[in-house]
């Protein structure tokens, strides 16, 4: 469906709702972003958003605006459930941790003692070296990994065991670097569903949902229809069929706006009556906890920042075809804001930071200092200089791979004798590089979907080793697969 069948049917009219029930009065610090998002769903920005704030442990704003169903013309309401994708990473935490204070789970015991039935490929270290905590913290040592199927694929679905075996790979010293990798929550909720005996998804309602008295939010489950749930469209509004990942737990879950304050209520210590706590204050304080203390983004299910006048924030965006989402929370001033998008909206960040503003208006965000993309003409580290040789390490083969790093020519690598490509890096040292060239490593996963490939590889004396990442946005879909295979050269 194209833009301007969005106004055709009668977006143009008043569209905010404000759902079921008693409603708090409107709080007019809200009213330039109450006009700004109408503006957005009236001239074709997003099909629809549904936001919730809370401060000092009541709901303040709870409403949405637009359609979370165009072709049936059904209006979004607070209480539609929209895909959280990655937000639910913070749930599959919380369920992790109802377990550990029972006492079933060790954050600090390796993983394997958990789940004797899986098994990793370590090419540094051992698989014993990563623990539970590991996993959670983004710190396993695994690489990226990000990959979804869809109920129209004609290959259909894979097992999860079958994934842990392709992509279950450790390519960095566990407990060393932030890598963000999706199959570490998914082994997480296959963590939870063997220990406790229970499915995850039923375990989740159980024990999480059902306590919080999050009535509006669901697990995923192929096949299901999740009822009041928010169409995921394409930026030109065309419905997404629906999706899965391997294994529930880093995406696979459903909720509506309404549940996901009440539950970034609990994480703040607010008391609500119809709750019961899921977990002790000291646990989630443990979540939100740097661990270790230094350098660390991630703790348990949450990013940390603070900003320039010294608010910390504890919060997750979830982005997955046809969803963007975001949750923050600044615990010293008892603050949780919500927003639920069923399409992709660029400047959501902005959004939330002007919902934080509203209430704190001296609130501004930090600018990070990300990496410095290497510099056109920039010398090349000496480290580098040489031919270099090895093999990229896929699932199902070894690919040859020859390296050649001049001062005048750069970089320079060709796969299995062939043509040989330039590769374009975004951030080099003598120690590291990250860069990017056009190319597939020849698998039937990767095969499906070629691109480019991306080196992420560490240099130590005449040794090179890393992940080497197909990496590849498909727009039809809204999705950037990434499947990783080890790399490891030698100098010539």
């Amino acid at each position: 469906m194209r833009k301007l069948a969005l106004v055709s049917i009668g977006i143009t009219l008043f569209l905010s709702i404000c759902g079921q029930g008693s409603q708090p009065a409107f709080d007019p610090r809200f009213q330039d972003i109450r006009e700004e998002v109408i503006g957005l769903v009236n001239d074709g920005k997003v099909a629809s958003m549904s936001i919730a704030v809370a401060e000092d442990g009541k709901i303040i704003w709870e409403e949405a605006f637009g359609w979370s169903d165009l072709e049936n013309k059904v209006r979004a309401t607070p209480h539609t459930q929209y895909r959280l994708a990655s937000i639910a990473k913070t749930i599959t935490a919380t369920g992790l941790m109802t377990l550990v204070e029972k006492g079933q789970v060790d954050l600090d015991r390796p993983i394997m003692e958990y789940l004797p039935g899986v098994k990793l490929r370590s090419f540094v270290g051992t698989e014993r070296d990563v623990t539970v905590r590991h996993l959670l913290n983004h710190r396993s040592g695994m690489p990226s990994y990000c990959e979804l199927f869809f109920d129209d694929d004609p290959e259909g679905t894979r097992d999860f065991l079958e994934t842990v075996r392709r992509y279950g790979i450790i390519t960095n010293t566990p407990g060393g670097s932030y890598i963000y990798c999706n199959l570490g929550y998914e082994l997480i909720g296959y963590l939870i569903s063997e220990v406790s005996g229970i499915e995850f998804s039923r375990y989740i309602r159980e024990n999480v949902f059902s306590p919080l008295g999050m009535t509006e939010a669901n697990v995923y489950e192929r096949g299901r229809k999740i009822n009041q749930s928010a169409v995921c469209y394409t930026p030109d509004f065309k419905p997404i069929p629906d999706y899965w990942a391997s294994y529930p737990g880093a995406s696979d879950i459903y909720c509506s706006a309404h549940d996901l304050i009440r539950f970034a209520m609990f994480h703040l210590k607010d008391s609500l009556q119809d709750q019961k706590a899921v977990l002790s204050d000291e646990a989630i304080d443990k979540m939100q906890e740097a661990y270790p203390p230094s350098n660390t983004v991630y703790g348990i299910g949450w990013y940390f920042d603070i900003n320039e006048l010294g608010y910390r924030s504890v919060y997750h965006g979830g982005e997955g075809p046809g969803s963007d989402n975001f949750m923050r929370l600044i615990p010293s001033e008892d603050i949780a804001v919500a927003i639920l998008c069923n399409g992709e909206y660029s400047g959501l960040g902005e959004l939330q930071e002007e919902i934080c503003t509203a209430l704190i208006p001296e609130f501004a965000e930090i600018g990070k200092d990300a990496p410095s993309a290497a510099r056109e003409g920039q010398e090349m580290p000496e480290g580098f200089l040489g031919s270099w040789e090895g093999k990229i390490v896929a699932y199902d083969r070894d690919i040859d791979v020859l390296l050649r790093v001049t001062e005048t020519d750069g970089m320079k690598i060709s796969m299995s004798d062939r043509q040989e490509n330039k590769i374009d890096l975004s951030f080099i040292t003598d120690s590291f590089l990250l860069g990017y060239f056009p190319g597939v490593i020849p698998t039937p996963d990767a095969e499906r979907y070629p691109d480019r490939i991306r080196l992420a590889l560490v240099r130590q004396g005449d040794r090179i080793s890393g992940q080497a990442t197909s990496d590849r946005w498909v727009e039809e879909r809204q999705i950037r697969y990434e499947l990783s295979s080890w790399v490891e050269l030698r100098r010539r």
